[in-house]
């Protein structure tokens, strides 16, 4: 990159999961000297109100929506796309986008993957627990990534934790969620029966590294072990910002779009999470563009 240029980068995910990549990046870029003019686009590319991408019966039909939001997205010009969502970065390689796009994407599953790998790797006697959605854990791109990599399979459990995410969306502060992360946990510490004194935890949902400290917890409650929590969302954050020099102050936009609505109270909750990170992601949160013609949902 040529010095003192402009760029544009944007992050999407299905839902404010990912929102957590965008501000971390937003913090870091803000002292980064290469750069006159940054532009920061978060877009969400959730389809229907109460629809979202594994509501479709026809599996067929995911890649198809995917692939209008993306082809709305480069319509931002962006520099290079993120794709902050396990689920959405699994259907990707199927859309057609994928196939015809010069814009660089990166998916988060490959840095959950590699981050996983090296903590196996460097501790031999340590297995790991891939806690994501049912969607993500279905397409177990994570477990077959590490195995042909060559982690044995029985060091590397998988949870689904179905309906989690959606809490966390709504309501991350619930009784409810910290319920439903410790029986998610509990069923997780039954299958490590083999497992050394050490598990690590891969958050492999964007959402659920805003539970963190609940995961440990109750992740180490249950298997009596010392749990490492591994969160993909900050090595995508890591590799956005890598490089960066630091002293500068650029110029950064910051543009929150959606096709869907956001609840004042789900607001008001990310505004908790996420105001020590980046208190201009939370300004421009609360003044997201909703824009319901923001990409087609036409599958014919």
């Amino acid at each position: 990159m040529s010095d003192k240029k402009q760029m544009t980068l944007l992050v999407t995910d299905s839902g404010l999961g990912g929102l957590s990549v965008y501000a971390g990046m937003a913090a870091r870029f803000a002292d980064d000297a290469r750069y006159n003019r940054i532009e920061l686009v978060y877009f969400n590319a959730w389809p229907e109100q109460y629809k979202g991408y594994n509501h479709y019966p026809d599996p067929a039909d995911r890649p198809r929506v995917f692939h209008n939001a993306l082809a709305a997205m480069a319509r931002f010009n962006p520099d290079h796309i993120y794709i902050a969502c396990n689920t959405l970065s699994v259907i990707y390689p199927f859309t057609r986008f994928a196939q015809e796009t010069k814009i660089p994407v990166t998916g988060i599953v490959g840095h959950g993957v590699q981050m996983i790998y090296n903590a196996l790797a460097m501790d031999s006697s340590a297995c790991a627990v891939i806690f994501a959605t049912p969607a993500t854990i279905h397409e177990n791109s994570h477990k077959t990534a590490l195995v042909e990599q060559g982690i044995a399979p029985e060091r590397i459990i998988t949870q689904g934790c179905l309906n989690l995410a959606g809490k966390i969306e709504r309501t991350p502060f619930s009784d409810e969620v910290k319920t439903l992360i410790d029986e998610n946990a509990a069923q997780a510490a039954k299958n490590l029966k083999n497992a050394g004194s050490t598990v690590y935890a891969g958050l492999c949902c964007t959402h659920f590294g805003y539970c963190k400290d609940s995961f440990e917890n109750a992740l180490a409650c249950h298997s009596g072990r010392k749990v490492n929590i591994l969160n993909p969302n900050k090595a995508m954050i890591d590799a956005a910002c890598q490089g960066i020099i630091a002293g500068g102050s650029p110029q950064i936009s910051m543009d929150i779009v959606s096709r869907v609505t956001w609840e004042p109270s789900r607001i008001k909750a990310y505004d908790c999470l996420l105001s020590k990170i980046s208190a201009d992601v939370v300004k421009a949160l609360k003044n997201y563009r909703m824009d319901r013609h923001l990409f087609s949902i036409d599958i014919e």
